[in-house]
C-alpha cells in the first residue's frame, strides 16, 4: 500500500515530482537580441575598423604628417576602444554595465568627434584633396568616421531600455528590501540567556 503523501502526488499512476521554485533568469526578446547583434556588428565596423584604421594611417604616416596628426591618430584609436567597450558592456544585463556602457560610449564618441573636427580642419587648411577626383580629403574622413554615431546611439538606447526594464526594477527593489530588512533586524542579545 502507498502511504497518503505518495497517493496525493500521483496522477494516473505516475509519481509527479514537485518542482522547486527556482528563480529563472528572464529570456531576452528576439528584438532585443537582434538589436544587440546589430549594435555589436556596427560597432566593430564603424567604431572599430574605420576609426582605428584612420588613426593608424595617421600614425603610420607621421613623418610626412607631423606629430600633431600622429597624436590625433592615437586619440582616435583610444576613442574607438572606448566605443567598442561601451558596445560590449551593453550586451551584459546588469545596472553597472549598462551605466558604464553609456559613459564609455559617449566618452569615446566625444573624443572621436573632437579629433575628427581637428583632422578635417587641418586637412582643409592644408588643401588636401584626392589626387583623382580633386575632392577634399576632409569629406572622406567624414564619410568614414561619422557613422560611428549610429552604434553609440544604439548601445546607449539598449542600455537605457535595460536599466528601465521590469526585471531590473524588481531586482533593485528586492535588493533594497533585503538591505532594509537587514538594517531593521533585531539586535543580538547582549547577555546570553540560559
Amino acid at each position: 500500500m502507498m502511504n497518503n503523501s505518495v497517493k496525493n502526488n500521483t496522477a494516473n499512476g505516475v509519481i509527479m515530482k514537485q518542482k522547486k521554485n527556482k528563480k529563472l533568469s528572464p529570456k531576452a526578446s528576439k528584438l532585443m537580441t537582434s538589436a544587440k547583434t546589430c549594435t555589436l556588428l556596427l560597432s566593430i565596423v564603424f567604431a572599430g575598423v574605420m576609426t582605428t584604421l584612420s588613426g593608424a594611417g595617421l600614425i603610420y604616416n607621421r613623418r610626412s604628417y607631423g606629430e600633431s596628426l600622429a597624436n590625433i591618430g592615437f586619440i582616435l584609436i583610444i576613442s574607438a576602444a572606448f566605443m567598442l567597450f561601451g558596445a560590449f558592456l551593453c550586451l551584459l544585463r546588469n545596472n553597472l554595465s549598462d551605466i558604464l556602457s553609456i559613459i564609455f560610449s559617449f566618452a569615446g564618441l566625444v573624443l572621436c568627434m573632437v579629433m575628427l573636427k581637428k583632422l578635417t580642419n587641418h586637412a582643409d587648411a592644408s588643401g588636401w584633396t584626392d589626387k583623382y577626383t580633386l575632392e577634399p580629403v576632409s569629406g572622406m574622413y567624414l564619410r568614414r568616421i561619422l557613422p560611428c554615431i549610429i552604434p553609440v546611439l544604439m548601445s546607449s538606447a539598449i542600455a537605457v531600455v535595460q536599466l528601465g526594464s521590469y526585471e531590473q526594477k524588481e531586482l533593485r527593489r528586492v535588493k533594497k528590501a533585503a538591505k532594509q530588512a537587514k538594517k531593521n533586524a533585531p539586535a543580538p542579545p547582549i547577555i546570553d540567556e540560559e
